[in-house]
């Protein structure tokens, strides 16, 4: 805790702002968080510093027991906007000098949200594409604008999808429509059946961000982080086999009932009240946690 900020208000970090809600609360940390993107006169579009400062906030923000929750969004006051893409009007490098060192930025950013172990509803609060789109996909909950125009458009720019969306993407919304997007490059309104299965909620535009707000206020008042994240990597790191599921299922049902969370999340159902779970993966996580092979995706330089 010594190494976390009082408040995260006060945190500066290039091109993005960290904010508390509700912002009128009496204690300086609340249990939810909103990262925004910071660069509005840009259309948010992303810079390796602001790569480097949504990494270095999730880092933060995970590690902390008082973050129970995280709003992504954009700080576009007119909601048209939530991330353009890489910013081509800055020179764009590669990381490394040959093709084994070279790591994409949208893939450092999307494996350090999807390693995040709070919950991160996605408030896309405008049009989004490329690794404006791509780095929302590991996000649980995605909430975007009816007016918002989302595009996969890599082929356009002669270039491959990045960010972990040849997994990601294909997984949420199926094979068939991520090759239909990825195949024409082409810009589709948010409501297009292409998109069925992307978005969670699709509202008006000033209506994105209240309800990712609403969204992400019931998780942290009404779930267990621990037991949210271990089913979050269940569904994403899924065994092979129905036998095998039920294996893993058994194992970790076996450390979560027997945790302080279970514990606290049955008496609260039984007494009618809010639950107060406290467990933090840090601290408390199964231990068959975790299951899979862990990769060190750094370059070898």
């Amino acid at each position: 805790m010594s190494d976390l900020p009082t408040s995260y208000n006060t945190l500066i970090l290039p091109q993005v702002r960290l904010s508390h809600h509700p912002a009128s609360s009496p204690t300086p940390t609340t249990p939810v968080v909103i990262l925004a993107l910071g660069r509005p006169t840009s259309r948010n579009a992303l810079t390796e510093s602001m790569a480097s400062s949504v990494v270095c906030a999730y880092a933060l923000l995970s590690a902390d027991p008082r973050v129970k929750c995280i709003v992504l969004t954009s700080s576009d006051p007119e909601n048209r906007t939530f991330c353009a893409g890489m910013d081509l009007h800055q020179p764009v490098r590669l990381q490394g000098t040959t093709r084994d060192e070279h790591r994409d930025t949208g893939g450092v950013v999307a494996l350090a949200m999807h390693n995040c172990t709070k919950p991160i509803v996605a408030a896309i609060n405008g049009s989004a594409v490329g690794v404006g789109i791509t780095m929302t996909l590991p996000a649980s909950v995605r909430v975007v604008s009816r007016a918002a125009k989302v595009g996969f458009v890599f082929g356009r720019r002669g270039f491959n999808m990045e960010a972990c969306s040849s997994l990601c993407l294909p997984r949420l919304i199926g094979a068939g429509p991520a090759l239909h997007l990825v195949t024409t490059g082409a810009v589709y309104p948010a409501e297009s059946p292409l998109l069925q299965n992307l978005f969670s909620e699709i509202v008006e535009p000033e209506q994105v961000l209240s309800r990712a707000l609403a969204i992400a206020e019931d998780i942290a008042t009404n779930v267990s982080t621990v037991a949210v994240r271990v089913m979050r990597d269940m569904i994403l790191r899924s065994p092979e086999s129905p036998e095998e599921a039920h294996l893993l299922e058994s194992k970790i049902f076996f450390d979560l009932f027997n945790g302080k969370d279970s514990k606290e999340g049955m008496e609260s159902s039984m007494q009618k009240r809010a639950p107060h779970f406290e467990e933090t993966m840090e601290k408390d996580s199964p231990s068959a946690y975790p299951w899979w092979e862990e990769i060190d995706v750094r370059a070898k330089i």
